[in-house]
């Protein structure tokens, strides 16, 4: 079985665009194809267009983050139809078509590097990369550290628990930290075993609030609002 896709892509390069604009593509490709196939006969039909070769870095369609590696099937049946508005996750960082410029992404990581050990703990920050731009937080604070932040440093709790309470109060942080964390709900398409982003959120305020609840005046607040509500 094959689906026939109607498909609206996002253009724009940053070197000779000045606004951005969209193309229209009809594909047609058997339902088990992925979605890497996809872009790939639009660039066969386009050979300008531009998308990342980052297998953790999704697109949006639809206003759904989705990864590459998603099947058509997959994506075609959850969002109940065949015409596609592909985009980069974030406009605002657009460079080339789908093809983002992630150097903000990187540099967040600068705070946890003193934790890290191993070359595999950088690689695992960059693996969350999606999380980072797919976050509504971003929208009203560009400063904020990300969700992939704090979920690289749930792994790092995990790996090196002799750093906790050090990393606990970074990301605690009152201006950029976890309080501006905003849950996103469906707004990523993964996996069944995909990282669920709210538990482990709500997971890693709780373990502020009990070893490290005197951080700043965010933390102080909230440790008295629990205590009067257990009064």
């Amino acid at each position: 079985m094959s689906y026939s896709l109607d498909i609206s892509a996002f253009r724009f390069n940053a070197k000779t665009d000045f606004l951005s604009y969209y193309k229209q593509y009809k594909i047609k490709i058997d339902k088990n194809a992925q979605l890497l196939d996809v872009l790939n006969l639009i660039k066969k039909q386009d050979k300008n267009f531009s998308f990342s070769n980052n297998n953790f870095l999704a697109v949006k369609i639809n206003h759904i983050g989705v990864y590459t590696h998603t099947t058509v099937k997959t994506i075609v049946e959850k969002l109940g139809t065949t015409d596609l508005k592909i985009e980069p996750l974030s406009e605002f960082r657009a460079v080339n078509d789908l093809d983002i410029d992630t150097s903000d992404f990187e540099k967040k990581i600068e705070l946890l590097k003193p934790f890290t050990k191993e070359e595999r703990d950088e690689e695992c920050y960059r693996e969350l990369v999606s999380y980072y731009y797919i976050s509504p937080s971003l929208e009203f604070e560009r400063e904020y550290f990300g969700d992939s932040f704090l979920l690289f440093a749930i792994f790092l709790i995990k790996k090196y628990p002799e750093n906790r309470d050090k990393i606990l109060k970074i990301i605690a942080d009152e201006d950029c930290g976890i309080w501006l964390y905003v849950p996103y709900g469906n707004l990523i398409m993964t996996s069944q075993n995909a990282i669920t982003v709210e538990e482990n959120i709500a997971e890693l305020k709780r373990e502020i609030l009990k070893y490290v609840p005197n951080t700043n005046s965010i933390t102080k607040r909230e440790v008295k609002r629990i205590q009067n509500l257990n009064f």
